[in-house]
């Protein structure tokens, strides 16, 4: 089996040393814990038991069964609960209307997370107060610390009062204080100095009081000092030798890198680095993606899961901070493929990918993509201590494109079948018709060089995904 591949005894010892080291100390970087819940039912009637569960929250050192939660059930400023490690609660509404819940989450070196959400909760017959409408937004939707954001709120609404004598106030930090006071100027702007991710809240008042909130999640500048934008590299179609050729026989995967085959592929565009942490949350957030990672039934992300720097917060993803431009890890093949089809293309055929790696029409017959010397081009476990790092920090290949080599593996559009070299399908391949497993190429953080060669091939559950597996997007 390849699934799992042992690194060298020099590499794992390295990577022994770093895990034991991070064991025995708290990292001074730890993050809060990210709170997430759901709430059942999300329609409710008063004096109805209203569940609402926590699970879905997690920390990157705390264990969960150690995270303590609280619980404010209308917003009021009181918690309504004490510090608790059940992440489970149920409350009863005794008047009709609308709520906004809030969670904190707290871990064991007293860090916080907090977020919230909404709840329509009705009479006995169906009735509901006449409430205003919340909603805003933010423009532009990424920056950093120098950006003048601008936070619209024109598209609030009220069934008895015309919007532009309801008030609005913003929280541009949720730092629990407000940033401006009530107005019925709908518009306001904020500058915030420093990266970081921020909670933006906004609550709208009408001419009856009634009152209600809403928040989203805004990204300031990265760890890398900016937003990598989605680009792409042209490249023109050719002809090349396809699987493990004789410079480097002496490593090859003989029973699924060979025998060697002319292939020809078309012309194509694959994108210049990897698929982001922030570009996979704005995809997430666009199609309205569940909270827990899922879409229409089918699990896009696995959120919490080892690696996976994406988290849903006040009800939106977003990247965890500092790592916005790290590759997105723990997508499923289905998530990839979606996210390549929402913005217009598509996953890479495992011909189309290995022919970038090795340069298209400019081939320098190198071992790994663009050099044979690996760390030139690659984060791979020796030089990474199995971290990611910001796409585009490594040398390019011959066609520009970034870490084709390491950092994280990536999906490819065709079913995997060791044979399948055998079977002499050279003008475009697509793959076998059928199979249990898609492909993946290019090895990440948790391999060695050997498992990081351009013709180095892998396989995964199209439906799982590991702290290991990304992708990028073709045309």
């Amino acid at each position: 089996m390849k699934r799992i591949k042992l690194l060298s005894g020099e590499v794992y010892t390295l990577l022994l040393m770093f895990l034991l080291f991070a064991s025995c100390t708290k990292n001074t970087q730890n993050l809060a814990p990210t709170a997430a819940f759901t709430v059942t039912p999300h329609y409710a009637v008063v004096d109805s038991t209203v569940i609402f569960d926590a699970t879905g929250s997690y920390d990157d050192l705390t264990a969960f069964s150690m995270l303590e939660f609280r619980w404010d059930f209308n917003n009021d400023g009181l918690w309504e609960t004490t510090w608790s490690n059940d992440p489970i609660v149920s409350n009863k509404y005794q008047v009709a209307g609308y709520y906004t819940v809030g969670l904190e989450v707290k871990d064991q070196a007293g860090y916080t997370g907090w977020v919230s959400r909404n709840l329509t909760v009705a009479d006995t017959s169906g009735y509901l107060p006449e409430y205003p409408t919340a909603e805003f937004t933010i423009d532009p939707l990424t920056g950093d610390e120098n950006t003048l954001y601008t936070f619209n709120a024109s598209g609030c609404s009220d069934p008895q009062d015309d919007s532009y004598l309801l008030q609005v106030r913003w929280d541009f930090d949720n730092n629990g204080s407000w940033d401006t006071d009530w107005s019925t100027e709908k518009i306001a702007t904020h500058k915030y100095g420093i990266k970081g991710q921020f909670e933006v809240i906004l609550q709208v008042r009408d001419l009856d009081a009634n009152v209600i909130g809403t928040s989203k999640i805004l990204t300031v500048g990265s760890g890398g000092g900016g937003i990598i934008d989605l680009t792409f590299i042209s490249i023109p179609g050719g002809t090349f030798d396809m699987g493990c050729t004789q410079s480097n026989q002496e490593n090859c995967n003989t029973y699924d890198e060979t025998p060697i085959r002319s292939t020809t592929v078309n012309a194509f565009q694959l994108s210049t680095y990897e698929i982001t942490n922030t570009q996979f949350a704005d995809f997430l957030n666009l199609v309205g993606c569940n909270p827990d990672g899922t879409l229409g039934g089918t699990r896009l992300i696995f959120l919490g899961a080892e690696n996976c720097k994406v988290t849903y917060s006040g009800g939106a993803f977003a990247a965890v901070v500092g790592n916005h431009n790290f590759p997105v890890a723990q997508v499923t093949w289905t998530g990839a493929r979606e996210f390549c089809l929402y913005y217009g293309g598509r996953l890479p055929t495992e011909a189309e990918w290995e022919y970038a790696a090795k340069g298209g029409n400019n081939p320098g017959n190198y071992t790994y993509s663009g050099s044979n010397t690996i760390e030139n081009v690659a984060w791979y476990a020796a030089n990474s201590y199995a971290v990611n790092h910001d796409v585009g920090t490594k040398d390019p290949n011959q066609l520009g494109l970034y870490d084709m080599t390491g950092n994280i593996q990536e999906w490819c559009a065709d079913w995997y079948a060791w044979d399948y070299y055998t079977l002499g399908e050279n003008d475009n391949p697509s793959g076998p018709a059928t199979g249990e497993e898609r492909v993946l190429r290019g090895g990440s953080v948790y391999n060695g060089s050997d498992d990081c060669r351009s013709s180095d091939r892998y396989w995964n559950s199209p439906v799982s995904s590991g702290p290991g597996i990304g992708f990028r997007m073709a045309k």
